[in-house]
């Protein structure tokens, strides 16, 4: 590692100070809160348009299909506006990291990183 990340990263289990004011570090931490909560349902719906859509032609032991061609239409049309609301989102948590980053503003890496925060 060369010495300037290694001075920065060197002791990490000391809370950093962040310049940044109160106010400013509350908004980005809820920015960051809400689009990560976002994007998951965005994932979940993105699996199921994509799941209806991947089933289209299944049918049930009665013959019907398993999903109206309405509803795997819609799914269709609504797959790209979701799409687009994930990456917005995706994006925006980015931005919020490495906002945060910068500022010495703590942030969970993952759900299960709260525990080593």
């Amino acid at each position: 590692m060369n010495t300037a990340n290694h001075a920065a990263f060197a002791d990490l289990s000391r809370p950093l100070l962040s310049p940044l004011p109160l106010k400013e570090r509350e908004r980005l931490a809820g920015a960051w809160r809400m689009a990560s909560q976002d994007i998951a349902d965005d994932i979940r719906f993105i699996r199921q348009y994509l799941k209806v859509i991947a089933e289209k032609d299944e049918r049930l032991s009665t013959g019907t299909l398993v999903h109206g061609r309405a509803y795997v239409e819609a799914c269709a049309a609504w797959l790209p506006q979701t799409m687009a609301r994930y990456l917005s989102n995706l994006r925006l948590i980015s931005e919020c990291e490495s906002a945060m980053t910068a500022a010495g503003v703590r942030f969970a890496r993952s759900s299960d990183a709260w525990d080593e925060a």
